[in-house]
């Protein structure tokens, strides 16, 4: 009896040629894909030519109301069973109103029977230590004096 010597297994290699076909393809697509255009991060933009104000014409005061709150609850004084606080306003860098936020609305009102527009800014810039509700109380006077831009400033210490 013959014995039959066990064959080699068969070469098992995947076909070279298709790989590499796929391999240039991909080569040449993220060869030309890629645009490198300059217009990343440009922005168009139109700014005026002029670098003031044109002869003859009224340059726009701004308004700048400054509210600040100052806790005096620290040393534990209650009022009513709340905490005892005050806010102190200042209007135009000047003028001091205390917490009188009528006072402030009527501040803004001379200002706008003065001949201020409507679209005047107005900045609004709590501390950081205010509440929120002031600074809705701050904005409130500004709407009820008819101003239209109102602007907050981030809070500052």
């Amino acid at each position: 009896m013959k014995i039959k010597k066990p064959s080699k297994p068969p070469n098992m290699s995947p076909p070279m040629t298709p790989m590499i076909d796929v391999t240039f393809n991909l080569l040449i697509f993220f060869i030309l894909t890629p645009s490198f255009d300059q217009t990343e991060g440009y922005l168009t933009t139109n700014l005026p030519t002029t670098s003031g104000p044109v002869a003859g014409q009224k340059q726009v005061t701004e308004v700048r109301l400054k509210v600040e709150l100052f806790d005096v609850s620290q040393d534990g004084q209650y009022v009513d069973g709340a905490k005892n606080e005050f806010c102190s306003i200042t209007f135009n860098e000047t003028q001091n109103l205390g917490a009188n936020f009528d006072a402030l609305r009527a501040a803004l009102e001379e200002k706008r029977a003065a001949g201020l527009a409507a679209t005047t800014p107005i900045l609004i810039s709590p501390t950081m230590a205010c509440r929120h509700k002031w600074v809705v109380r701050a904005f409130d006077a500004a709407v009820a004096a008819r101003y239209t831009n109102i602007q907050f400033s981030v809070p500052y210490n």
